[in-house]
């Protein structure tokens, strides 16, 4: 036997911060890194590596990733942070925050096993250099299935015949992406910059996810992606097209072993008919609606460089009550920031409202959900380091 073969394998934590979109990334994470023989670890304490699933769209979210960075590094193991944040500043968060090892972009992802490998070694590895990801594809939608085979997109790799996911948890709810990036332009937001454009999952591919997932013991499957009404818009005529997600639901219904599957992240300003009848209807989809009802008022709409009024959002939710039977309503806070499947608590008008969320969901039976786990183990991510970031602490506003 090599000293290689009986030497004990190393291993790695990952700390997942943000969305649900994260969370299916960190996961994909975990399949690569479990296929370059990395083993997953629990206590990051106890491991050679802690890599940090950061979120990088509003200020909070920022200074979360940032003191989880530093409290990683406090438990002496060698930090890489990834996700949006890393991909977002890439350098520049490298240059304020020494304490970490390595700041890795999403095209570091396919080889990130042997990226750990050059870190647990000491050797330098060069840090993310950011770039607007949406010149990485074509303006044209349809144009950008063949094109994204040669751009790195997480959480769309790994399907057919080899599956690129390992689950962090035993949850029987688990979040699947149903496809990546934005083509909006609102004021507000720089997801798409670092996101990129919009790109649909191929349908097929979806459904071999969930099939999986299944097999894990999942029997919720939670739909996510920055805009899921856009689904299909780059896919052709025979998967659906615009209407794919209208086909996409009954089959990832009709899985054996799933037993309920909800969407998200819906436009309302582009929310159809026929979709709300779909989910309104179809035997296993919640009648669960996760609207961004940001504003009504038609000029501070355009001004957020986004569309619908008070009238047609009006009728939307008039629509939904129509379909579903007994609907309950929502509120919403006034941040800007995108919403994330928190804790659903039942109001005293018998509303259910999401914490933390810019988002009215009509369910028909409210209900709460529990929290889901953010590291490879029960256990909780480390608490906030003492020290104080690097550099200037609100460097990243500029």
């Amino acid at each position: 036997m090599s000293s290689a073969d009986s030497a004990p394998a190393r291993r790695v934590s990952l700390l997942t911060l943000g969305c649900s979109r994260n969370e299916v990334d960190s996961e994909e994470l975990a399949g690569r890194l479990a296929a370059g023989g990395w083993e997953l670890g629990g206590e990051p304490g106890e491991s050679d590596v802690v890599v940090v699933n950061t979120c990088g769209f509003v200020e909070s979210a920022k200074k979360d990733s940032v003191d989880t960075l530093l409290a990683a590094s406090d438990t002496g193991a060698k930090v890489v942070a990834v996700g949006c944040m890393a991909e977002r500043y890439g350098k520049e968060l490298a240059e304020n925050l020494p304490e970490a090892d390595a700041v890795l972009g999403f095209d570091h992802y396919p080889h990130l096993a042997e990226r750990l490998d050059d870190i647990a070694a000491g050797r330098t590895v060069d840090s993310h250099t950011p770039s607007d990801r949406r010149k990485l594809l074509p303006i044209s939608p349809v144009e950008r299935p063949a094109a994204a085979s040669d751009v790195e997109v997480p959480g769309h790799a790994g399907w057919g015949p080899r599956v690129l996911r390992s689950r962090l948890d035993d949850a029987p709810v688990a979040a699947l992406k149903i496809a990546s990036g934005c083509d909006r332009r609102c004021s507000f937001c720089a997801i798409p910059s670092f996101r990129g454009s919009f790109v649909s999952r191929h349908p097929d591919e979806v459904v071999a996810e969930a099939e999986w997932l299944a097999t894990q013991g999942v029997r919720e499957l939670f739909l996510v992606s920055e805009n899921s009404t856009s689904y299909g818009k780059d896919l052709g005529r025979e998967v659906g097209g615009t209407r794919a997600l209208e086909a996409l639901l009954p089959r990832l219904a009709g899985i054996d072993g799933i037993e309920r599957v909800r969407v998200s992240y819906l436009q309302p300003a582009e929310t159809r008919p026929d979709l709300v009848t779909a989910i309104a209807t179809t035997p296993g989809v919640a009648d669960y609606f996760d609207l961004s009802f940001q504003h009504s008022s038609e000029a501070v709409l355009r001004r957020m460089r986004r569309f619908g009024s008070t009238d047609s959002f009006l009728a939307l939710v008039d629509q939904i009550r129509e379909q579903a039977p007994e609907p309950g309503s929502a509120r919403t806070s006034s941040s800007a920031s995108p919403a994330r499947p928190r804790r659903t608590w039942p109001s005293s008008n018998g509303s259910s409202r999401v914490r933390g969320s810019t988002r009215w969901a009509c369910s028909a039976t409210p209900t709460r959900t529990a929290p889901r786990p953010r590291a490879t183990t029960a256990s909780s991510r480390p608490t906030s380091s003492p020290n104080a970031s690097p550099g200037s602490p609100r460097w990243w506003r500029s």
